[in-house]
């Protein structure tokens, strides 16, 4: 079992004394997230969605992003600076140069990792489009997959050496997992991108997780400076330790607007009652960082009263309002926004030199157009 361990702040007399003014003039200081007005249109085609099912942001000598098209197996390239498509990679789904794929990863252009949703192989291309090279590894037992998933509890990946880093799913049902099956299950897998060969790192799940009932397993995981930090869709705490380490910092990092005591999914759960605790009770998902600022974002959905079951189908594709979180390095609260439904579509974000970008693409949003993909700067200002 891997150890957890509280934050504390030592600060000798001295340092205190001689830097009261200045930490007292950084307790003053406020911090807001609110929408600015400006706004990102990138004109589409007939086959594309407004909704994307995976997006990256990326400097490549300009901004870059990339969306992911299922309806035709492409991966387009957008130019942010001038709002434009600027390249579409469509893949032959059989032969030598097919590939049936729905998430990728931007490391370079020269080096962009496209996933199938499930099976032991991935694939490795530049912006040609062209098959460079394909990876095959194995998983041990208890898991089923890798998750790189671009739009929900986004998890980057990321080459570290000659490893992928990457997110890996269990293999059991939801409701047969235990707290001792969670003390030994690992959170991501490194790939080693020449051999194939697989390592699991420690184990990453908190020891009190299903302590109140059965939950779902989703979580969100962030790599970078050496460390991992980690969010998970039932507990208020956020996680963090280095790389290859098991003894984890924890954070309390509840939202205002969620329920002090993270919902329990029931035993006799059924596919109704399911929904009712993916869809409507309270929940984070994705935990975001962006490099500019040196934040993290963290989305969380506060419980939805809903009276018809119409009503409760329709959140899946209606999102329900949400909360944004912004935490400093150090994964402290600095301030923390509730967006009401209607406006924006939550799962499709990308944070930009300016910062974080909101779809503007909810079905209830009167401004929506079909031929469009667009997105509202949603700007960190302190004072």
């Amino acid at each position: 079992m891997y150890k957890f361990t509280s934050k504390t702040l030592v600060a000798g007399l001295f340092s205190v004394l001689i830097f009261s003014c200045q930490d007292k003039k950084e307790e003053q200081k406020s911090y807001s997230l609110s929408a600015s007005g400006e706004k990102i249109i990138l004109p589409i085609n007939d086959s594309t969605s407004n909704i994307s099912p995976g997006l990256q942001y990326f400097e490549g000598g300009k901004p870059y992003l990339f969306s992911a098209n299922w309806n035709t197996n492409s991966l387009q390239i957008y130019d942010l600076e001038n709002q434009v498509l600027e390249k579409e990679l469509v893949f032959e789904r059989e032969g030598d140069q097919g590939i049936e794929w729905n998430y990728f990863h931007v490391q370079s252009l020269d080096s962009i990792f496209l996933f199938p949703p499930f099976g032991n192989r991935f694939a490795i291309i530049d912006t040609s489009g062209v098959i460079q090279n394909r990876i095959r590894f194995e998983l041990p037992t208890g898991y089923s997959t890798i998750f790189p998933h671009n739009s929900y509890y986004v998890s980057p990946p990321t080459v570290i050496g000659k490893e992928l880093i990457v997110k890996v799913r269990g293999d059991k049902r939801l409701t047969e997992y235990t707290q001792s099956n969670l003390d030994s299950m690992s959170l991501e897998a490194a790939i080693n991108l020449e051999t194939g060969a697989v390592r699991m790192f420690p184990p990453g799940f908190p020891n009190d997780y299903l302590s109140s009932g059965s939950k779902q397993l989703e979580y969100s995981i962030v790599n970078t400076s050496g460390k991992k930090f980690v969010s998970f869709i039932g507990d208020h705490r956020l996680y963090s330790t280095g790389q290859n380490s098991e003894a984890w910092t924890v954070i309390d990092a509840k939202s205002q607007f969620l329920d002090n005591q993270m919902p329990k999914i029931p035993k006799d759960v059924d596919s109704r009652g399911m929904s009712e605790y993916a869809f409507s009770k309270s929940r984070y998902e994705s935990l975001v960082y962006d490099s500019f600022r040196k934040v993290f974002y963290r989305f969380g959905y506060p419980p939805v009263v809903f009276e018809t079951d119409e009503e409760l189908r329709a959140l899946r594709t209606s999102p329900s309002a949400f909360v944004v979180m912004v935490f400093d390095k150090e994964l402290q609260l600095l301030t923390e926004t509730k967006f009401e439904a209607g406006t924006y579509f939550p799962t499709n974000f990308f944070v930009g030199e300016k910062g974080l970008y909101l779809s503007l693409s909810h079905p209830n949003n009167p401004e929506i157009k079909e031929d469009e993909m667009a997105f509202e700067l949603i700007k960190l200002e302190g004072n």
